[in-house]
Formats: structure tokens, C-alpha cells, sequence
């Protein structure tokens, strides 16, 4: 059984192509280097009019992502570089989070709300990715997640 947290009216049809050049990008190794990248990007959005509700759901989802990329597709090698790029538009805001690592496959994941998995320590990072980001993808090689966020309010312009 598949689990959706995804309201289906924050879908978004059809994004269209994104600007190239409106692309903002972070480059980091580092637990602490992720807290600095993550207040950046929230410091934008709340600047833009994001509510609270959206900045929590960001910071979680921006969290886990790049968490996974450094502890999962980097085992924790300094030497090794998550690249965080992100996008804001007037709808919504896309991150892309892709790590140096082998990647993986999502759909081996284990359902973290199966009754075996539920005492688990672990394993629930991509269930919240799911539930509070309105959509997420994973490239072919499984080291790049893209997920989008979009306003739960109509934001000032």
C-alpha cells in the first residue's frame, strides 16, 4: 500500500520550463553548513511572504533532504559535496538536492507505516519529504531529489 500525504489541489500541472539564470546554488559537506544554506533559503521565502506553515514545511523537507544526502550518499565524507539548488517563482519554490553518492532506489525504501517498521528508530525521512512537500521526483541514478513547495497562502506581489 502506498501512502499519500499530498493534497491533490496544491498539485501543480504544468510547471513549464524554469528560467535557467533564476537558479540560486549552495554547495556544502557539512551538518553545519546545511543550517547556514537552510536559513538562507528560508530568509528568501519569508522575505517573499511565505507563511510560517510554509517555512516549516520547507525547513523540514530542505532538512531531511540534504541530511540523507550527507549521512546516506556521502556516509559523512567531508570530501564530498552536496549541491542545493533551488528556484523561486511566484507559485511555488523548487529545490534540487543531488549528493556524490551511488544513489538509491526509493521504491526498495521500506514503508515506514507498515506495522513491522513502525518502532523502528529510522526510516521516515521520505515519508514527511512526501507529506509536506507538494510533489517530489528522484533522477534515474537516485542521488538528486527535486521536490516542490508551494504557498499555502496567496503571497503578497
Amino acid at each position: 500500500m502506498r501512502i499519500s500525504c499530498i493534497d491533490p489541489s496544491r498539485m501543480i500541472p504544468d510547471l513549464g520550463p524554469p528560467r535557467q539564470d533564476a537558479w540560486q546554488v549552495h554547495c556544502l559537506s557539512s551538518f553545519d553548513e546545511m543550517a547556514r544554506v537552510i536559513d538562507v533559503v528560508l530568509a528568501l521565502l519569508a522575505d517573499l511572504g511565505y507563511s510560517r506553515k510554509d517555512l516549516f514545511a520547507t525547513r523540514l523537507v530542505l532538512e531531511e533532504a540534504i541530511c540523507n544526502a550527507i549521512k546516506h550518499g556521502h556516509r559523512c565524507d567531508p570530501t564530498k559535496v552536496v549541491e542545493v539548488r533551488y528556484l523561486v517563482e511566484a507559485d511555488y519554490f523548487l529545490v534540487e538536492v543531488e549528493d556524490q553518492g551511488p544513489g538509491f532506489d526509493p521504491a526498495r525504501i521500506p514503508n515506514a507505516t507498515a506495522t513491522d517498521n513502525r518502532e523502528r528508530p529510522s526510516g521516515r525521512g521520505l515519508l514527511l519529504m512526501h507529506c509536506y512537500a507538494a510533489w517530489i521526483r528522484y533522477n534515474r541514478a537516485g542521488n538528486c531529489v527535486t521536490f516542490c513547495i508551494c504557498p499555502s497562502e496567496r503571497l503578497p506581489h
